[in-house]
């Protein structure tokens, strides 16, 4: 194994189909494609980027940012413009190992052990060990492709892309409503609901960026849609082993799953890809929650062919204060760290969210010549990319 080996990294927002993709794509006889066994790599060397910029030592719990008026923006910028090539400071690789065998373990037992023994020192290398790894526990002798799937990752690519010149990579969207029903429970989501969207927009960005905007991802990157994989399998899948120079196998979709999942069944009927969680989200979320989803990600949505229920988007900023976010309770620990306490989530803070996305509006309903790009970029990662927007997308606001 080398920076030379062929290699593929599978991404999306968590929720959207990453495993059944994965899976898929490990079924083939020239792929590993390994699920989840590099979270806390990539976490880590986002408290490296922090560490090396702001010279702050970030928690180990420290999630990966969407960087929409959170986090740092040279450390975003840093992200963007570096690669991997980077000496891992000692008390990270000790965290990262640590980590790995930890919360990564539960996913890829085999590998827990020989972690203990990885000799690198930069974070190039550290990945290079450790896929070396998976191989030795998972490849099989006609594998020529080397991969693993990543959710949370999607700004890490282009600095993969500098550090490995074989590796390709595949981003997976799914609609916004769906990936929010996923993670909700009867109390409510464990996130509040402007964390989903913003992953969710981040995500769609780095997809628009990857396929119409990047020279050095250019052959090297394609995205699917989860609707698609569950609607045609074979046409959706093909788009990845055309990237790879290989050719389409029906065991990526015909062999079993390692793990249930709720889009792959096996029944005395029926055994395969099913689409019957597709719109379960119309009978999870509530009617609120849906209506926010397609208030803040109306425009992507509608790019994207995600039928919108609610067709009349039109509320002023005071309706939106009262939409009601997920209830406090039922958050994640580090989000209720987060957000500091429940009387700030509901008060303060939710507003701001909400002014937030509101300027947000009014800019793609806006004339473009009347706004400074700059000030634009602040709300869409780059000016190019407002524009896609708002040529493509409906004025639905």
């Amino acid at each position: 194994m080398n920076k030379d080996s062929n290699m593929l990294l599978v991404t999306g927002l968590a929720r959207s189909g990453t495993t059944l993709l994965s899976e898929c794509l490990d079924h083939h006889p020239n792929i590993m494609c390994i699920a989840d066994p590099m979270n806390e790599f990539f976490k880590g060397f986002m408290r490296y980027a922090y560490y090396l910029v702001e010279n702050e030592k970030k928690d180990v719990g420290y999630p990966i940012d969407h960087f929409f008026f959170s986090g740092s923006k040279e450390v975003s910028k840093f992200i963007d413009e570096t690669d991997f090539n980077h000496p891992i400071p000692p008390y990270l690789k000790e965290e990262i190992l640590a980590r790995i065998a930890i919360r990564d373990g539960e996913y890829c037992p085999e590998i827990i052990e020989p972690l203990a023994h990885c000799q690198a020192t930069t974070f190039d290398g550290l990945f290079l060990e450790i896929l070396q790894l998976l191989y030795v526990a998972y490849g099989q002798p006609g594998t020529t492709i080397f991969g693993v799937k990543t959710a949370w990752c999607e700004q890490l690519l282009k600095p993969l892309a500098r550090t490995f010149p074989n590796m390709k990579f595949v981003n997976i969207l799914r609609d916004p409503r769906a990936v929010i029903a996923s993670n909700y429970q009867d109390e409510g989501s464990r996130f509040p609901i402007f964390f989903n969207i913003r992953d969710w927009r981040k995500s769609v960005y780095y997809h628009w960026k990857f396929e119409n905007d990047d020279t050095l991802m250019k052959d090297r990157f394609v995205g699917v849609k989860y609707e698609d994989i569950i609607s045609d399998p074979e046409k959706t899948l093909q788009k990845i082993t055309d990237l790879l120079g290989l050719e389409y196998s029906t065991d990526m979709v015909n062999k079993g799953f390692k793990k249930p999942n709720s889009s792959y069944q096996v029944s005395e009927e029926a055994k395969g890809i099913v689409s019957d969680s597709k719109d379960k989200w119309k009978k999870v979320l509530p009617a609120e929650i849906i209506l926010q989803t397609e208030i803040y990600c109306g425009a992507e949505m509608d790019i994207l062919k995600y039928h919108l229920l609610n067709e009349k988007l039109d509320l002023d900023f005071n309706a939106m204060v009262d939409l009601k976010d997920n209830a406090f309770e039922s958050l994640s620990g580090w989000c209720q760290d987060l957000v500091i306490n429940k009387a700030n989530y509901e008060g303060p803070w939710h507003e701001y969210q909400i002014h937030l996305e509101a300027v947000r509006l009014i800019l793609l309903r806006g004339s473009v010549d009347q706004y400074d790009r700059s000030f634009v970029a602040d709300f869409f990662y780059q000016h190019a990319y407002f524009m896609w927007l708002k040529q493509q997308g409906k004025s639905l606001i």
